[in-house]
């Protein structure tokens, strides 16, 4: 006759043999099923935009990134990135297209300026053409991106933006909402066409309302 101790022992031990594949069984399904779906893309606002006027045209920079949650079999393709803006009380509503990717450098005098780093020392060079491009969870994107937009008159106003990216692997964009204010001094300065200009909505005292301040 069998002893009963060592018989629910064995007992035990099938239970627990089980339950251990059953559960590894259930994460490989898990990790099988996440790996076949699409990659989640997810998109952030950075912390400030720059803006410069020549001419008639108003350019707005915004370098977002661009990421996916998880490591899949697919990658994500962006098509396409527009920016709105909406004017809350006044008309002049810009129409802006996606002109061009940029790079900033710093440019130096000497070793002794090596550490001063001023508005006049920092400008922008053509990166590459507005054209599509793959993201992946080892490869984020940071693309700083120039919108253009031609004939528009700038009025003092807050305005809520919008930047929308398009996806291959889906038809439903990717939308993140943000504001810009717009104060009379500001445009001033925009309108001289001396260079650019920054906003930010991080900086204590000029973040109200959570938007995008002028920040000198």
């Amino acid at each position: 006759m069998a002893d009963p101790t060592r018989q629910r022992f064995r007992t035990g031990h099938t239970w627990i043999a089980s339950i251990a594949s059953v559960t590894a069984l259930v994460f490989s399904v898990h990790n099988f099923l996440e790996a076949r779906e699409g990659p989640q893309t997810m998109v952030a606002l950075p912390l400030s935009l720059k803006m410069i006027r020549s001419g008639n045209a108003t350019s707005l920079f915004l370098q977002p990134t661009v990421s996916t949650r998880f490591d899949t079999e697919d990658v994500e393709m962006v098509t396409d990135v527009q920016v709105h803006l909406r004017p809350k009380t006044t008309r002049g509503r810009p129409k802006f297209f996606w002109e061009q990717n940029v790079q900033w450098w710093v440019k130096r005098a000497d070793k002794a300026s090596a550490k001063i780093v001023d508005k006049t020392s920092v400008w922008y060079e053509f990166a590459s053409d507005p054209t599509p491009f793959v993201v992946t969870q080892s490869d984020p994107k940071q693309p700083v991106m120039q919108f253009t937009a031609y004939g528009w008159t700038l009025e003092p106003d807050r305005f809520e933006g919008t930047l929308t990216v398009e996806r291959a692997s889906t038809r439903k964009p990717i939308r993140r909402s943000f504001c810009l204010v717009l104060r009379s001094e500001d445009i001033t300065n925009l309108m001289k066409g001396d260079g650019w200009y920054e906003w930010r909505k991080d900086v204590p005292g000029r973040h109200e309302g959570g938007c995008y301040h002028w920040y000198a």
